[in-house]
């Protein structure tokens, strides 16, 4: 088959040619790399501790009853009956769902709104209203900043209160040396 026939940047020139005419070069098989497990690694061994096991554990005690005097039997399902079975539940299941039905929405369309309002030009204070969202983002870091400062001073501050009080050096500082 003439390549020229085909045309200069058609698919069947390429699939012609080969994969070299694609990328220049022979594809070759990616070999599986260990590097993105080692860093997804520690999240997945917190997120497995943190939320898959105590949900594992809920679950596990579910299907026991403890009493006082007695201790602990295998009961299986029966709480789950008993509580399918309770009103009270029905009435909770309802209210939860009736939230999620009214919340979620009012909060998607107010939320967006916010956003497309403090995105737009015609609004104005735009500016004001993005530093008023941030500012409780950053103010609890500066504090906690200035407050370890206070805490770790050379000249005042607890650590060298207690420095004076004791007559030690519990930070290298030059007065230490």
């Amino acid at each position: 088959m003439d390549i020229t026939m085909l045309g200069r940047n058609s698919s069947a020139a390429a699939a012609a040619l080969g994969p070299r005419a694609r990328f220049g070069r022979r594809s070759r098989k990616a070999k599986p790399s260990w590097v993105g497990w080692c860093f997804i690694g520690p999240f997945l061994l917190v997120f497995l501790l943190t939320l898959v096991a105590p949900v594992l554990y809920a679950i596990y005690l579910s299907l026991y009853q403890t009493k006082l005097i007695g201790g602990t039997s295998f009961v299986g399902l029966a709480n789950y009956v008993a509580a399918f079975h309770d009103p009270q539940f029905h009435t909770a299941l309802w209210h939860v769902v009736l939230l999620f039905l009214v919340q979620v929405p009012i909060m998607l369309a107010v939320s967006t709104a916010a956003a497309l309002a403090l995105d737009s030009a015609r609004l104005h204070f735009s500016r004001l209203f993005r530093i008023s969202l941030f500012v409780p983002y950053a103010v609890p870091s500066v504090v906690a900043a200035l407050m370890w400062g206070f805490i770790y001073g050379v000249n005042f501050g607890l650590v060298h209160d207690l420095n004076s009080l004791l007559g030690t050096c519990l930070l290298y500082t030059s007065r230490c040396v």
